[in-house]
C-alpha cells in the first residue's frame, strides 16, 4: 500500500511489535532509519536504497478508506 504524507511517500513494507513500517527511497539519515528492533520487512524492501519510518495506524486506515472511496466514485 502506498502511503502519502506531505513531505514523503513510501510503501507499507512490514511491522514490528508495536508499529507498521513504511519503506521510503531516501538518503535522509536524520528522519529515517535502516535498523529496527525485531522487524518483519518484506524481502523486496530490504534493499539499501530504502530507509524506514514508523507509520501511524490511523493514518493508514484513513488513506486506505479514502482510496476505496475514490475507486467507488470513479466507477460511476
Amino acid at each position: 500500500m502506498l502511503v502519502v504524507y506531505p513531505n514523503y511517500q513510501g510503501y507499507v513494507c512490514g511491522y514490528n511489535d508495536a508499529h507498521f513500517i513504511v519503506a521510503v527511497e531516501t538518503n535522509d539519515v536524520k528522519n529515517f532509519f535502516r535498523k529496527l528492533e525485531n522487524p518483519y520487512i518484506m524481502d523486496e524492501y530490504k534493499d539499501t536504497k530504502y530507509r524506514y519510518i514508523f507509520a501511524d495506524e490511523s493514518q493508514l486506515i484513513k488513506q486506505a478508506n479514502n482510496g476505496k472511496h475514490k475507486k467507488t466514485i470513479s466507477k460511476h
